[in-house]
This record gives structure tokens, C-alpha cells and sequence, in this order.
């Protein structure tokens, strides 16, 4: 208490009502410093000026240094001996931050915020010279021991849904300015877990390495899966009779009606024909949309040498192998949405600086990503899916 009170009184010629932080920081301060004195006493054997056959050391002065908080920078006054290096519990050599000011930086700049916004924002809170932009995306690197583990560790089997996408960035590949490919892979599993499963930086999207990054996939575990989507790729297609040739082949619905809808510029109709083709899918069984596709065929007869309506109704069969699968997950295996909406979401965090500085640097921003964008773990309700949809 006496330690309290003398903080108070140093501080008394301001107002305290309005100084509380002051206070707390300056009882901070002392607390550690004294918590130094006594780890230092306890290595040496003896107290400060005490004269014992224990003491193995004597004190040799102090060194200032600095750690850097969630509550603000601390500057320390470290008791240093003549003949032996100690170590302290409230720091780690050569750490300047605290694990929970580090968690806070990743999550400012996995938020949105560029390095140099981070380290502006956090010296009008802290203080100028907390933490410069360079330190704070170099917080970053925390998580490549734990990306490697994680492309490496076994995969649950019997996927109910797996999803295939690709989406592109630039900075992947050094010294080339167009945007390549990263290729991820999203699985459901049949209660209702849903995780990504991994992730690849490729040159293309060739069959090749599609192939290559789901035989890593099936090398992991994940040799049998019931459904599979995918846009109309046709290198996905390739690597999956390669890989899982068991596995139902789904197109995702939207990149069909999205395709349709560009062959159909210039048609009069267009905006009716995208209607009723959206409609189709709405049918409960596989035999009700045949026969709502029928009629479909049979409205639209006159446009039927159509390239658009060749394109359409070429893809309808791989369009509803969802019918195969409970009812309850339809929604969710027509689409490619589950892994859209996290493209959506990575790319407005990286909007702030457009491109990523090398391949490694893109490799840790999508793993951190993933880590703190985590998917529904619980097993989606009928009004679930039709939102996710």
C-alpha cells in the first residue's frame, strides 16, 4: 500500500479524476521494477547492501530497457551482476513486446489496416516510436512455423462437400506484375463441420497443377468425398477423375447462370430466359426440375440453336447432382459460395496494399487469415443454408 500511496502523492498536483491512467501507469512501472529487484535477489542469493555466505554475486548498477505492452511502452531500470547474466520473467531476451501486444498488432492489420496505419495509430496511443510500420508486418512471421505444420498435418476423411476455387493476387511470384492463381480447397464434412483445407500459390490454372495440389490433398487423408464443386474449370475437372473418381462432379450454379447470361447479350429476352433458368433450381427433386426443364426447353423452343441455350442445357446434369446429398445441404453444394465470400473477405483486407511484397509474405497472410476467418463449426439449419446461398 505504501508503494500506492507514493504514486498518488508524486502525482497529487494533478487532477486525479483525470489522471487515473496516469497513476495506474506510473504503479505499473514501479511494480515491475520492483519485481526485478526481487528475481535479481533471489539469483544472486542476497538482498540489496546484505552481507551473507549465500551471495554469489554482487550488483554491478542497472540498464534501461523497454517493453512495449497493451497498456503502453515500460521503460525498466534491469539489476545487472558482475559475474553471471540473469533472466527475468517479465520479458524474454531480445523481446521488446509482449505476446498481447503482438496479438493486438496482427489483429489491427489482419482488420484492414496497412503497416504504416498500424504504427501511426498505435504511436498516437502509445507514444511515437512504439512500434515502426516495419516491426509491425514482421508480427506477421509468428505464423510461418505454424503455416508449415499446418499444410503438413493429417486431413478427416469422408468429406461430405468439398469445394475448388482458385482466386488471384498479385505479388504471389517475385518480379511478375500480373495476378496468379492461389488454389484452395473447402470441405464439409456430414456434421456439419466445415474447415479450408489447404491452400497452393500456382502459375496457372492448369491441369497439372490442380492435379497436383489435390493428390496433396489425398496424400493427407482426404481420399473419399462424397460431392465435389467447382466453376467451369475444366482442369478441376481433370484432377478430380484423376484423384476421386467416385466423387460426384458438381458445377456451381451461379458461374453456369453467370456464363448464360453473357451469351445472352443482345437478347431481347435476357433478363426472363436468367429468370426462369434461376427457377429450375428452386425444384425439390431431381424429377421435378427434368420436368420443369422440359418445359423450360419447350417455351424457348424457337431459340434452341441459341449458343446460349446449347451452352445451358449441356450443363444441366452437372448442375444437380446436389439431389444426391440430404436435403438439408443442397444449398450449400450448388454453389461455390463458401469459398467466395472468404475471397470477398481477403480481398478487402489486402486492398490497402494491393499487392503482396513476396510469395512468402502472401503464404502467411492467407493462413493468418484463415485461422482468424473461422467457418461454422455447427451443422447449418434449412434457414441457414437458404441464407448462405
Amino acid at each position: 500500500m505504501g508503494l500506492f500511496y507514493s504514486v498518488i502523492f508524486r502525482t497529487y498536483d494533478y487532477n486525479l479524476l483525470e489522471k487515473v491512467e496516469l497513476v495506474l501507469d506510473e504503479f505499473l512501472k514501479a511494480f515491475c521494477n520492483i519485481w526485478l529487484e526481487e528475481e535479481f535477489s533471489v539469483q544472486s542469493g542476497a538482498e540489496s547492501y546484505e552481507r551473507n555466505d549465500t551471495r554469489e554475486d554482487t550488483r554491478a548498477g542497472h540498464y534501461r530497457r523497454s517493453i512495449i505492452t497493451s497498456r503502453g511502452v515500460i521503460d525498466l531500470r534491469v539489476p545487472r551482476g558482475k559475474k553471471n547474466k540473469y533472466t527475468y520473467s517479465l520479458f524474454k531476451k531480445f523481446k521488446r513486446k509482449t505476446g498481447h501486444f503482438e496479438e493486438v498488432v496482427i489483429d489491427a492489420l489482419l482488420k484492414g489496416h496497412s503497416s504504416r496505419k498500424a504504427s501511426r495509430f498505435f504511436a498516437g496511443l502509445f507514444g511515437k516510436g512504439t512500434i515502426s510500420h516495419q516491426a509491425a508486418a514482421a508480427t506477421l512471421r509468428k505464423f510461418d512455423y505454424e503455416l508449415e505444420r499446418w499444410k503438413a498435418q493429417p486431413l478427416r476423411d469422408n468429406a461430405l462437400i468439398v469445394v475448388l476455387d482458385a482466386v488471384r493476387l498479385k505479388g504471389v511470384f517475385p518480379y511478375i506484375k500480373e495476378a496468379k492463381p492461389v488454389l484452395f480447397a473447402y470441405a464439409v464434412y456430414p456434421d456439419g463441420t466445415e474447415e479450408v483445407l489447404g491452400f497452393e500459390i500456382a502459375r496457372g490454372e492448369s491441369t497439372n497443377a490442380w492435379t497436383k495440389f489435390c493428390q496433396k490433398l489425398y496424400q493427407r487423408g482426404l481420399q473419399n468425398t462424397k460431392l465435389i464443386v467447382r466453376d467451369d474449370c475444366d482442369a478441376i475437372t481433370n484432377a478430380i477423375s484423376l484423384c476421386w473418381p467416385n466423387a460426384l462432379d458438381q458445377q456451381c450454379v451461379f458461374h453456369i447462370l453467370q456464363n448464360l447470361c453473357k451469351k445472352l447479350k443482345g437478347h431481347k429476352n435476357k433478363k426472363k430466359i436468367i429468370n426462369d433458368a434461376s427457377w429450375l433450381y428452386e425444384a425439390q427433386s431431381e424429377e421435378e426440375f427434368y420436368r420443369w426443364a422440359g418445359k423450360f426447353k419447350k417455351k424457348y423452343d424457337k431459340d434452341k440453336h441459341h449458343k446460349a441455350f446449347k451452352y445451358f442445357l449441356g450443363k444441366i446434369y452437372q448442375s444437380i447432382r446436389y439431389f444426391e446429398l440430404p436435403k438439408e445441404y443442397w444449398r450449400i453444394a450448388r454453389t461455390s459460395n463458401r469459398l467466395e465470400r472468404f475471397f470477398e473477405e481477403l480481398k478487402r483486407r489486402i486492398r490497402v496494399f494491393r499487392r503482396f511484397p513476396n510469395t512468402q509474405s502472401c503464404k502467411r497472410w492467407l493462413y493468418a487469415l484463415i485461422t482468424e476467418i473461422k467457418p461454422n463449426n455447427t451443422r447449418l439449419t434449412n434457414s441457414e443454408s437458404q441464407q448462405s446461398s
